[in-house]
C-alpha cells in the first residue's frame, strides 16, 4: 500500500504539471514508474529554466515518450526530443500513442541494435546513423530507459562512448533501474570517462541515478599526490594500492613510502605496472611522522591525499575532491563526510558520519579540545599548508595528525564532501585497535600547547566556567593529573575535582574509606604478587590496576606490558618509577615528562600542586 500511495502521489504531481485531459497509461510496476517519470520531468524543467531550449535524447520509448512530449509542448515547444526504439512493434505502438496525444512533432526513430567496437570489444546499442543525421544541437538531457538484459551484461554502458561527441559539456544523464545487475559497472565506467561529475541516486520504485557532467575548469586540471606511508603491511597494501588505481579520476601520482619494511612490501608494489606509482624505500624505520614528511617532500602536486596502508579509497573520492576544489577555491582541507569502518575482529562494518565545519571555525576550535574533528584517513590537504605551518612533528610517533590540526585548522577553511570516501580497517595490529591502551599523552600535550594560542574563554565561548570543560576534555584522554591541576589552579574544587582525585589516586586522605585497600595493594605489589595486586587495583582505581597488570605481564614475559604501564603513569604520573626495571623506564619517563612539564603559561604552578598533593599521608606509591 505504501508503494501504491507513493506512485499515486507522483501521478498527481505529473498531472498537475502537464494538465493533460486524456488518459495516460501509468500503472504500478510498469517499465516507467510514475516516480521515475517525475524525476525525468524535474531534470527537463531544470534544463529549460537554465538554457531556454534543450535537446533531449531518450533511449527506449514508451509512456515516458508521451510524458516528455507533453512537457515539451507545454513548457518549451522550441526544444527537440528524439526517442530511440529497437523493437519494431513497440515503434508502431509508440507512433499510435504520439498520434493520439497529438505529438507527431516528436522525433521517434526505429533504431535496431547494431554492433560497435569500443576499446577493442564488441558492444550492442541502438543504430545512431539516422539520429546523427538529424541532430542539429548537442544533447542536453540523455534518458536511458529499460534495455533488454539479454543483449549484454553491462547493458547501457555503450550509451556514453557512442554518444560522447554529441553530448553538451554539461549534459544530464538519467538512468532508470540503476540497481539492476550490471549497471553498477556501467556507471563506474562512465564516471571514469567523465572524470568530473555530480550524481545522486534516488529511491524510486526501481532506483534512479542522475549524473550531471561538469565542464573542465580551464586548461589546468586538479592534480593529486596520493600518499601511502607504509611499514610491514604487505598483506593489506595491495588492496590499498588497487583502490587508488581504480579511482574514477585519473590525474594523480601515487607515492608509496616504505619506512624500512622487512615483509616483502617492495614485491607487492613492484607487482603493479602503473607509471603513476612512485615507490621509495628507506634503509631503516624512522617512524610515522618522518614517513609522512618524506611523502610531502617527494610529492610533485599541489594537493596531497593521505591513505593509510591498511585502508582503501572508494572509487569516486578523487573525482569528488576535484569538483569540490573548483567549487570552493578558498578551502584548503577537504575530507569525506562519511566513511566505513570494517572491524575484522568483530566481523562487522558500520558507516560513520563526520560533521562539516565549513565556515564554522569557532566550533572546530572547540571540538579540537575533545578529539580530532577531521578524520585523517583519506583527508585532502593543500601542500602550501605544510610550507606555512610546518610539517608533522617528529616527536609525535602517534597522533601526529591531531597535533597538526591544532596548528592549522583554526586558521583555514575546511569542507566535508558528501561522499562515503574511505573504508577504515580495524584489525589485530593497527594503531587504533585498542585506543584504551594507546599512548594518548600525545593528545594531552597537543591540547595543552593549544592554550598558548587560544584562551580558555575563546575555546569555551559558551560557558562561564570554561575550566570545567577543559578538565573534562583532558580527562577524555585520561590525563587525570592535568585535569585535576587546572581545577585546583582555578580554585574549582567541587565534585568533579574530588572524583578525579579518587579515580587517579593522586591524593588519598587519612580518613579515606579505601585506606586499607591501598595498604593491601601496596603490600602485594612490593611482594611482586601482581595477580593479587591486580584484584585490589580494580577496586581502588584504574591506574593501580594497569600498573599491577603491566608488571604482571612484564614478569611473565607477555606482550602488552608497555602500553599498560604507559597508561597507568599517564593517569597518575606520581607513581613510583623505581617499581620499573630499566627495560621500560626510559619510555615511561617520556610519558611522565609530557604530563608534568608545563606546556603553557597557565601551568607554572605544577610544582606547587604536587607539593599540595603530597601534603597529606598517602598510599598511592608516590615517587619521593
Amino acid at each position: 500500500m505504501k508503494e501504491e500511495f507513493k506512485q499515486f502521489g507522483a501521478y498527481l504531481q505529473i498531472q498537475n504539471l502537464l494538465q493533460f485531459d486524456l488518459p495516460l497509461d501509468l500503472t504500478l510496476n510498469r517499465t516507467n514508474s510514475t516516480d521515475y517519470l517525475l524525476i525525468v520531468l524535474k531534470e527537463f524543467l531544470n534544463l529549460i529554466k537554465k538554457k531556454g531550449t534543450v535537446t533531449v535524447l531518450e533511449a527506449g520509448s514508451g509512456v515516458s515518450t508521451v510524458v516528455l512530449g507533453l512537457a515539451l509542448k507545454r513548457f518549451s515547444p522550441e526544444s527537440v526530443l528524439f526517442s530511440l526504439v529497437h523493437d519494431y512493434d513497440l515503434f508502431l505502438k509508440t507512433q499510435e500513442d504520439l498520434k493520439f496525444y497529438e505529438l507527431e512533432q516528436i522525433n521517434l526513430l526505429y533504431t535496431p541494435f547494431v554492433s560497435y567496437e569500443i576499446d577493442g570489444n564488441e558492444w550492442f546499442w541502438y543504430d545512431t546513423t539516422d539520429l546523427f543525421k538529424r541532430l542539429e544541437q548537442k544533447i542536453d538531457l540523455l534518458i536511458l530507459n529499460s534495455f533488454p538484459e539479454t543483449a549484454q551484461y553491462v547493458n547501457r554502458y555503450p550509451a556514453l562512448p557512442v554518444l560522447r561527441e554529441k553530448l553538451s559539456d554539461d549534459f544530464v544523464l538519467v538512468l532508470e533501474d540503476s540497481s539492476r545487475k550490471g549497471e553498477e559497472e556501467a556507471v563506474y565506467l562512465w564516471k571514469r570517462e567523465l572524470q568530473l561529475f555530480k550524481n545522486r541516486e534516488i529511491d524510486t520504485e526501481k532506483r534512479t541515478l542522475v549524473i550531471k557532467s561538469v565542464p573542465s575548469y580551464g586548461s589546468e586540471r586538479v592534480k593529486f599526490s596520493v600518499c601511502i606511508p607504509t611499514y610491514n603491511r604487505a598483506r593489506f597494501l595491495k588492496e590499498a594500492i588497487e583502490s587508488v588505481l581504480s579511482q574514477t579520476y585519473s590525474n594523480f601520482e601515487l607515492i608509496v613510502y616504505d619506512d624500512g619494511s622487512t615483509d616483502g612490501t617492495e614485491d607487492v608494489v613492484r607487482s603493479f605496472a602503473d607509471r603513476r606509482i612512485r615507490y621509495y624505500r628507506a634503509s631503516e624505520n624512522r617512524g610515522r611522522p618522518y614517513a609522512r614528511n618524506s611523502c610531502i617532500e617527494l610529492s610533485k602536486n599541489s594537493w596531497l591525499v593521505w591513505l593509510d596502508d591498511d585502508d582503501t579509497m572508494e572509487p569516486e573520492l578523487l573525482s569528488r575532491y576535484a569538483l569540490a576544489i573548483n567549487e570552493y577555491p578558498q578551502v584548503k582541507i577537504f575530507y569525506p563526510k562519511f566513511f566505513y569502518i570494517r572491524n575484522e575482529l568483530e566481523n562487522s562494518t558500520g558507516k560513520v558520519s563526520c560533521y562539516d565545519y565549513y565556515r564554522n571555525r569557532k566550533e572546530i576550535i572547540r571540538r579540537l579540545m575533545r578529539t580530532t574533528p577531521i578524520p585523517n584517513p583519506g583527508v585532502c590537504v593543500h601542500k602550501s599548508l605544510y610550507e606555512r605551518y610546518g610539517k608533522y612533528d617528529n616527536e609525535f610517533l602517534r597522533a601526529q595528525d591531531y597535533e597538526f590540526w591544532f596548528r592549522v585548522v583554526p586558521y583555514v577553511d575546511v569542507k566535508a564532501v558528501d561522499y562515503v570516501g574511505i573504508v577504515y580497517r580495524i584489525h589485530g595490529k593497527n594503531v587504533s585497535t585498542d585506543l584504551s591502551l594507546a599512548d594518548v599523552s600525545y593528545e594531552s600535550l597537543s591540547k595543552r600547547r593549544f592554550l598558548n594560542s587560544f584562551s580558555l574563554k575563546e575555546i569555551y565561548y559558551f560557558s562561564d566556567t570554561p575550566v570545567k570543560f577543559l578538565s573534562e576534555d583532558l580527562s577524555f584522554h585520561d590525563d587525570l593529573f592535568n585535569a585535576s591541576y587546572y581545577l585546583w589552579c582555578f580554585d574549582e574544587k567541587g565534585s568533579l575535582f574530588e572524583r578525579l582525585l579518587l579515580e587517579s589516586g593522586l591524593k588519598v586522605y587519612k580518613d579515606h574509606r579505601l585506606k586499607r585497600l591501598y595498604l593491601k595493594y601496596l603490600r602485594f605489589l612490593t611482594q611482586e604478587n601482581f595477580e593479587a595486586a591486580e584484584k585490589f587495583g580494580e577496586k581502588i582505581g584504574r591506574p593501580f590496576y594497569l600498573l599491577a597488570s603491566g608488571l604482571s605481564f612484564l614478569k611473565r614475559g607477555r606482550e602488552g606490558a608497555l602500553p599498560k604501564l604507559k597508561r597507568a603513569f599517564l593517569m597518575n604520573p606520581l607513581l613510583d618509577l623505581n617499581l620499573l626495571d630499566d627495560k621500560f623506564r626510559s619510555e615511561i619517563e617520556v610519558v611522565v615528562k609530557r604530563i608534568l612539564t608545563p606546556a603553557n603559561p597557565l601551568e607554572y604552578r605544577k610544582e606547587e600542586f604536587i607539593r599540595w598533593l603530597k601534603g597529606d599521608e598517602t598510599f598511592c606509591l608516590h615517587n619521593s
